[in-house]
């Protein structure tokens, strides 16, 4: 079956996000390690890990939210999503680097509040097959996929609580590339490598994927 031009656009316009997402994210890593600024030095997986939230919680929700294909209900959870880091992302932008006050805690209130608003939307979806149609399938795939990865940054987040001060003139925002901090690491390239073959698998097939007979439904 031939796409359809809003399948193309939307296909261009995320790939573009993504590209934007990478070219910035280098240019952090860069200037975020080269110079003494707020946060402190951040390792490299840590800088790959920040680039997969943006995109698993930011550019991707919004893309599925705007996907004419998809289910409604799906349309709604990764909306939801989108709606709920929207408010927390200015937010914790001006504690982190105005006020000076933010707590890893808030993150943690804010990650669970996430994780149990798309585990109600998983709940539905498992009860009304709401996987049927393409691109259904992967969608509701990645909604899971969304909702486990809370828990990588959940654990990350209370490392920070239990290792770094994260308020006032010397807080630190990012795990350094030390050794000390091993164990986090380790955990965190793994999650990262984890993602780095998924996310273009889950990419190819919900954007070019052939539909074939099972187009979507929306309802």
């Amino acid at each position: 079956m031939a796409r359809s031009a809003s399948s193309n656009r939307l296909a261009c316009a995320v790939l573009l996000g993504l590209s934007a997402l990478a070219v910035a994210s280098g240019f952090f890593y860069g200037t975020q390690n080269a110079t003494a600024r707020i946060g402190g030095p951040i390792a490299p997986q840590k800088a790959m890990w920040l680039v997969y939230a943006i995109a698993l919680w930011g550019v991707i929700p919004l893309a599925i939210s705007l996907d004419a294909r998809a289910a409604v209900l799906l349309r709604r959870a990764f909306g939801a999503l989108f709606v709920l880091m929207l408010v927390r992302a200015p937010v914790e932008l001006w504690m982190l680097y105005q006020s000076r006050n933010w707590s890893p805690w808030y993150g943690i209130a804010h990650d669970l509040t996430c994780a149990g608003v798309l585990a109600l939307f998983l709940l539905q979806a498992a009860r009304t097959r709401a996987w049927r149609f393409f691109p259904n399938g992967w969608l509701a795939a990645h909604l899971a996929v969304t909702t486990a990865a809370f828990t990588a940054e959940i654990y990350f987040a209370h490392y920070m609580t239990r290792h770094f001060v994260t308020a006032g003139d010397a807080a630190i925002y990012f795990v350094p590339a030390e050794a000390r901090h091993g164990d986090v690491l380790g955990v965190t390239t793994a999650v990262v490598a984890a993602l780095s073959l998924y996310l273009p698998a889950f990419l190819w097939g919900w954007l070019f994927g052939a539909s074939g007979s099972k187009h979507t439904r929306p309802r």
